[in-house]
């Protein structure tokens, strides 16, 4: 039997991205398919396109129940915020790119020509590190660096020197779909740690989750949902943060925010002229920051 990834969480984001494209109307936020040879058998036959009347079925059910198309409304919107973060930073001549718990992500695969011109780091725990090399192709894996980091035990700073990552370049960092898995001593080590690395110039983009007391009663049911689920699968939330805390840990740590979008800003960016029924829940935003 076909062992399954260590983080089903970074499988059902994967899986979500590839939902977009199978349920939600064109033009797609973030185009994931090339993620499905990484996906475990099961899953990728959940994701095989629906049948039609199956599908007219759960977009009438998911307009009268906007949150159930949340999740992934905030997963292709978040990936798309990275992506375009990336690109203008690459423009900029960032050639260093680190991707922080970075589970299925596909940048490798999609981007033959960043892997061409960059340095690719991905950073994440050994046992979905083991899992993605095993999948990708041989040319891929080979013109990239791996990094085998516990985010809530090693210092990562020493991992990334440890992969000759350049202190003296700047680097462009992406931390999406990570940070409320984490104790905020967690999050703020893992800031520290990449600030000892990135040289000034360098940028960082991450999302966060609001504390269920930000929230009114329908989202705070929705994060409950989520919280609940993610309790069955040993993967629970931990790092829940008001803005003004994870603004501090960032300012503590030499980093400067200097782009925040907060749900209302992510659907009125992406999604305020589509006709299907993606959201964002109100839990959630997305950061870019700058090493000063």
């Amino acid at each position: 039997m076909e062992q399954r990834p260590r983080s089903q969480t970074a499988e059902i984001a994967a899986a979500l991205r590839v939902w977009h494209t199978r349920l939600d109307d064109a033009p797609t936020i973030f185009d994931d398919r090339a993620v499905l040879p990484l996906l475990s058998p099961r899953m990728r036959q959940l994701v095989q396109p629906p049948p039609p009347l199956l599908a007219m079925q759960l977009r009438t059910m998911e307009g009268m129940h906007p949150e159930l198309a949340a999740l992934r409304g905030q997963t292709v919107t978040r990936a798309r915020f990275a992506e375009d973060a990336l690109d203008a930073a690459v423009d900029r001549g960032h050639r260093q790119i680190v991707l922080l718990g970075a589970g299925l992500d596909t940048t490798a695969l999609r981007r033959p020509d960043l892997l061409a011109r960059t340095t690719l780091l991905e950073v994440d725990q050994a046992p979905m590190q083991w899992w993605k090399r095993a999948h990708l192709p041989a040319k891929v894996a080979n013109r990239m660096r791996f990094v085998a980091v516990d985010f809530a035990r090693d210092r990562l700073a020493e991992r990334l020197l440890d992969a000759r990552i350049d202190p003296q370049t700047p680097l462009f960092a992406n931390w999406m779909g990570c940070t409320y898995y984490l104790p905020p001593e967690a999050i703020g080590a893992t800031l520290q740690g990449l600030a000892e690395v990135a040289a000034p110039g360098s940028e960082l983009v991450a999302d966060y989750w609001l504390p269920a007391g930000e929230l009114s009663w329908r989202p705070r049911m929705l994060l409950r949902g989520v919280e609940l689920a993610l309790n069955t699968q040993q993967e629970p939330l931990l790092g829940l943060i008001r803005p003004d805390t994870l603004h501090r840990l960032a300012a503590n740590t030499g980093w400067q925010v200097l782009e925040e979008l907060d749900a209302p800003a992510l659907r009125a960016h992406w999604l305020s002229e589509r006709r299907d029924s993606l959201s964002v829940p109100a839990f959630a935003r997305c950061l870019r920051l700058v090493r000063d």
